[in-house]
């Protein structure tokens, strides 16, 4: 019993580093290696799937919220129709409009990529501009009442567990995910660099959501990690209106509105107020946009209304 300790304490307080710091290292053996990297990343992203499963069942955060068994019909969908909106996103952007670039010219706005800088300075070069605009992205779904009709439903959700990292409206998804890859075309990335970045984003993503009890340590003061995940899909203020961005926390701490409770463990419920009636289903979410009035009532509160981090 107490060698079953020990390790899960040695899991708890290693396991986010590690498992960040090991997919960046085999996504980078991908870039340089013999495999082709949709072969390397696909099968990354699998092992990273099974490995944060197993944490969750193994040493949980909340016990109560559950994990993979506790996973609703909608939870799988949601889940399943990630991928393809996400290869459709590609095909689009990259293997669409990107690779006739020379006849339009439309998505490269300026040519300053450093194509020849090491692969690990380029990814961290993209995760800070596709933060900045994922940031105002995902703030602006917040604030923004039309947009909040469609990002209102994953925050409909009262648990986080890593399965449901994926539970976003399909037009949300594919403009969170696009949003990073035109940020990316415009300044010139090659699609290796792209491929790395969306990968390697996902694997956050499904941490972030996840019911691990991982101690994140000094990644608190750095990444948008699981703890501020957390308190960004808690119901009260100030955790509701913080933490947008998407890896790193210096576009929060830029704008203010970077928030970490001094407990990890004291946060408010997730999920949305009492005044909402989300449906549960997956046919009947996608609904959820035209029927707001159902949905909302006849209030909406609008940006104004709400106080920012750190505001009375």
């Amino acid at each position: 019993m107490m060698r079953s300790e020990h390790l899960r304490a040695i899991v708890r307080r290693y396991g986010y580093g590690s498992i960040l710091i090991g997919s960046l290292l085999v996504l980078w053996w991908g870039v340089r290696g013999p495999f082709p990297l949709t072969y390397v990343s696909n099968g990354l992203y699998v092992v990273t799937i099974f490995i944060i499963l197993g944490l969750e069942l193994w040493i949980p955060f909340t016990r109560s919220w559950g994990d993979v068994r506790k996973a609703t019909r909608a939870d799988v969908i949601y889940f399943l129709v990630a991928a393809p909106i996400d290869a459709l996103q590609i095909f689009l952007l990259v293997g669409l409009l990107a690779q006739t670039s020379q006849y339009h010219r439309y998505l490269q706005v300026v040519d300053v990529w450093p194509k020849d800088a090491p692969i690990l300075l380029q990814l961290l070069l993209v995760i800070l501009i596709v933060d900045f605009f994922k940031y105002w992205y995902h703030r602006w779904t917040h604030e923004i009442p039309l947009l909040w009709r469609i990002h209102s439903i994953h925050h409909s959700l009262d648990r986080l567990e890593m399965l449901r990292a994926s539970y976003f409206y399909p037009i949300d998804i594919f403009l969170t995910v696009g949003t990073g890859t035109l940020a990316m075309l415009m300044v010139g990335v090659p699609y290796q660099i792209i491929v790395f970045h969306n990968v390697y984003a996902g694997i956050t993503g499904l941490l972030n959501h996840s019911n691990a009890d991982l101690d994140c340590g000094f990644f608190d003061y750095v990444l948008n990690s699981p703890a501020h995940h957390r308190a960004h899909h808690s119901v009260g203020l100030p955790g509701s209106h913080s933490n947008y961005g998407s890896f790193f926390n210096f576009t929060d701490r830029l704008f203010g509105t970077r928030y970490l409770p001094k407990n990890r463990g004291e946060i408010d419920r997730l999920g949305l107020d009492e005044s909402y009636r989300m449906p549960s289903t997956f046919l009947e979410q996608l609904g959820v946009p035209f029927r707001w009035r159902r949905i909302r009532g006849t209030i909406e509160v609008r940006p104004a209304e709400i106080a920012a981090p750190g505001q009375p």
